[in-house]
C-alpha cells in the first residue's frame, strides 16, 4: 500500500494505491481521509442512515460526500438500488485499500504527534517583562521537574501570530488583545494578570483619591506611549476604556526606551501603567507624583498566552506548570504581606 498525504483547503487528504493495481491520487484523485473514514463505516452497514448515525453527521451530507467521492473516481461506488446500497466492483476494491490506508495513516499520524510531543515546547514573547519572565521562569522549573516537558524561550520577535499560525512556534506570551488573536484564529488564555495605577502629579485633582474607576478616566487626558512595547498593553487601556462607555482623550508621546517612558512631563494628564514595575515605585518615592490604584481588577493589565488550536494538547503540561507555579507564587506574597 503506498500512500501520501497533502493538506489543500486545510484538510487531510490522500493519494493512494490500491494492492490491486487500483491507482488514485499522484495526479489522479486525492480523496479526504475522513470521506474515506465515512465509506468505510457506509460499506460496513449499507445504509445511509444508519451510517450517518453512527458518524453523526446528517444523512444529506454522508450521501453529498459519497457522490463527491463518485466524482473524483470517475466511477460508481455504490448502487442505490430499490433494494437497498450494495457496493459496486469499484466500490469493493475501494473498501478493500481504504481500511488499510486510514489505519496506516492513523499510524502515521500518531506517530508523528509523538515525535512532536518530544521536541522542546517553543515560546516567544516579552521575556524582558518582569512580571512575564517570573512566571515563566517558574513554569519552565515545574514543567521540567514535574511533568517531564522541556521549554526554550526566546524574546519577542515580529509577528508571532504568523508563526503561530504556521506552528513555527508553539506558543506566544505578551500584552496583546486577545481579540486579535481570535481573529487569525488562536486561542488566548490569561497568563499574568497585574492591577493598574492611574499616576498623576501631586497637584493634579485626582492625586488625593485612594482609588479610582475607570469612569473617573473619562475627562482626562491619557499620556499614550509610542513604542513596540508599550503599544499592546494600550490597547487594552484603550479596549477598557470603550468597554466603559467613553474613548480616551490622549497625548501621544515617543518612548524608545524605559528612561524616557518614566521621565517625561505629565503635565496634568494621566499615565495608565502597571502597579508592579520596578520604575514605577521608584518615581513614585521622588514624592512628586502619585500612583492611584484602578480599582476594576476586571480591566487589569493582562498578558496572555496564545496558541493554535492544533497545540492544545501539546500545552497541556505548561499550562498545568504555569497553574502551580502561580500558586507558589501568590504564597510568596501572601507571607511577605504578612511581615
Amino acid at each position: 500500500m503506498a500512500f501520501k498525504t497533502s493538506d489543500a483547503g486545510g484538510a487531510s487528504n490522500l493519494a493512494m494505491q490500491s494492492p490491486n493495481g487500483f491507482s488514485f491520487g499522484g495526479g489522479g484523485v486525492i480523496m479526504n481521509i475522513e470521506s474515506c473514514r465515512e465509506f468505510i463505516e457506509l460499506a460496513q452497514c449499507l445504509n445511509f442512515t444508519e451510517a450517518a448515525g453512527n458518524l453523526n453527521i446528517t444523512q444529506p451530507a454522508l450521501s453529498k460526500h459519497m457522490l463527491a467521492l463518485e466524482k473524483e473516481f470517475g466511477i460508481e461506488l455504490l448502487d442505490r438500488g430499490k433494494k437497498g446500497v450494495q457496493l459496486t466492483e469499484g466500490g469493493r476494491i475501494l473498501f478493500e485499500s481504504a481500511g488499510v490506508i486510514v489505519n496506516e495513516y492513523d499510524k502515521t499520524r500518531n506517530t508523528l504527534e509523538q515525535l512532536k510531543a518530544k521536541r522542546p515546547i517553543h515560546v516567544v514573547g516579552h521575556m524582558e517583562d518582569s512580571d512575564i519572565a517570573s512566571l515563566a521562569s517558574m513554569t519552565a522549573m515545574i514543567a521540567r521537574e514535574n511533568h517531564h516537558a522541556n521549554i526554550v524561550f526566546d524574546r519577542n520577535i515580529d509577528d508571532p501570530f504568523t508563526l503561530l499560525s504556521r506552528e513555527s512556534i508553539d506558543l506566544f506570551i505578551g500584552y496583546t488583545n486577545p481579540r486579535h488573536a481570535e481573529q487569525e484564529g488562536l486561542i488566548s488564555r490569561p497568563f499574568v494578570s497585574i492591577q493598574l495605577l492611574a499616576i498623576v502629579e501631586n497637584d493634579h485633582p485626582l492625586a488625593n483619591r485612594t482609588s479610582i474607576s475607570w469612569k473617573d478616566l473619562q475627562t482626562q487626558t491619557l499620556v499614550k506611549f509610542m513604542s513596540d512595547k508599550t503599544n499592546p498593553a494600550w490597547d487594552q487601556i484603550e479596549a477598557a476604556c470603550i468597554d466603559y462607555g467613553f474613548e480616551p482623550k490622549t497625548r501621544p508621546v515617543s518612548a524608545g526606551n524605559n528612561v524616557e517612558f518614566f521621565s517625561t512631563p505629565l503635565r496634568g494628564n494621566v499615565l495608565i501603567w502597571k502597579k508592579t514595575q520596578k520604575q514605577i515605585g521608584l518615581l513614585l518615592e521622588t514624592g512628586k507624583r502619585t500612583g492611584i490604584p484602578i480599582e476594576e481588577k476586571d480591566k487589569n493589565l493582562v498578558a496572555y498566552a496564545v496558541y493554535h488550536p492544533r497545540n492544545e494538547e501539546r500545552l497541556r503540561d505548561f499550562f498545568a506548570a504555569a497553574e502551580e507555579a502561580q500558586t507558589l507564587l501568590d504564597r510568596r506574597k501572601d507571607r511577605k504581606s504578612e511581615q
